[in-house]
């Protein structure tokens, strides 16, 4: 088998009744997500889905929001782009693990839970899926975090304060791209996190994957500070309604950079940043 069910989000309502977030929704019936970001991953990370449905019997959630579906590229198709690896860490229980005839549903609980979720981590930590895309060179201090639509408008944010992976790396900044924000990959989040003082987690709506960052590097020495939602201080960093701005995201990072970096050009870009969304919010609708 293997299955993909199709999320069909609508963050901020222009083609629906409600602004709505489908993640917790499979996040209860213990479905993996997958969020991709642009219309190349939704071909790619089909492939995938469809081949960790098949390997750990389960659904595969896929992300299709409206600013990704609603779209054309130029994408590569070729049959061989995608390649996986069965896991070698993984111990298949008798009988496998799909659905059977007369299967009480104690035993499917059981199953799903004992089997079928490790079965899951197994996939997604032999196929990485999330992965460092900027290393942050020799002292890295920052790491972003960051999915699906979220993260192309974090790439157009740094991209904004004039950083590109070799100031990235010049000023310590380390780039995570995460394509299974469900169940979160723990080995993947640990390599990233190593050595860094703080993480921002760069996600739209709920908090869905900070959370789990902060619940895996909970107790592990010098563990680095985790920001999402909120700051260190409960202040509202990135909002849970509508949907998130490059550059408010551009704004967030470069004065998280300037907190320990002395960047004359990151701060007079974080100026103009702050003095164009303060001309937009003061702009009154043109009838």
């Amino acid at each position: 088998g293997g299955v993909l069910a199709l999320m069909g989000d609508d963050h901020t309502c222009e083609s629906s009744t409600t602004a709505h977030q489908s993640e917790f929704a499979f996040v209860d019936t213990m479905i993996p997500i997958l969020n991709p970001a642009g219309v190349q991953e939704i071909l790619d990370y089909g492939l995938y889905g469809y081949a960790l449905g098949r390997f750990a019997g389960v659904w595969v959630a896929l992300k299709c929001i409206k600013d990704t579906v609603e779209s054309t590229a130029s994408i590569d198709g070729s049959l061989n782009r995608m390649s996986f690896v069965t896991p070698d860490d993984f111990d298949m229980p008798e009988g496998g693990l799909n659905i059977r005839p007369d299967d009480h549903p104690i035993v499917q609980e059981a199953r799903l839970h004992d089997h079928k979720r490790p079965a899951i981590l197994a996939f997604l930590k032999a196929n990485p899926i999330n992965h460092v895309i900027w290393r942050g060179g020799r002292k890295p201090v920052l790491g972003i975090a960051s999915l699906g639509k979220s993260y192309l408008d974090t790439l157009q944010a740094l991209a904004d304060l004039g950083i590109d992976e070799v100031k990235a790396a010049n000023i310590g900044i380390r780039l995570f791209k995460i394509g299974c924000p469900w169940p979160l990959e723990p080995t993947g989040v640990r390599d990233f996190a190593k050595g860094l003082d703080e993480i921002i987690v760069v996600e739209e709506k709920r908090a869905l994957v900070e959370s789990q960052i902060k619940e895996q590097l909970y107790g592990v020495k010098d563990a680095p500070v985790v920001v999402g939602k909120r700051d260190e201080k409960e202040r509202t960093l990135f909002t849970a309604k509508g949907a998130l701005d490059s550059n408010d995201i551009a704004i967030a990072i470069g004065e998280r950079i300037l907190s320990f970096a002395d960047d004359k050009d990151i701060a007079a870009r974080v100026k103009a940043l702050k003095a164009f969304q303060k001309t937009l919010a003061e702009t009154e609708n043109v009838a």
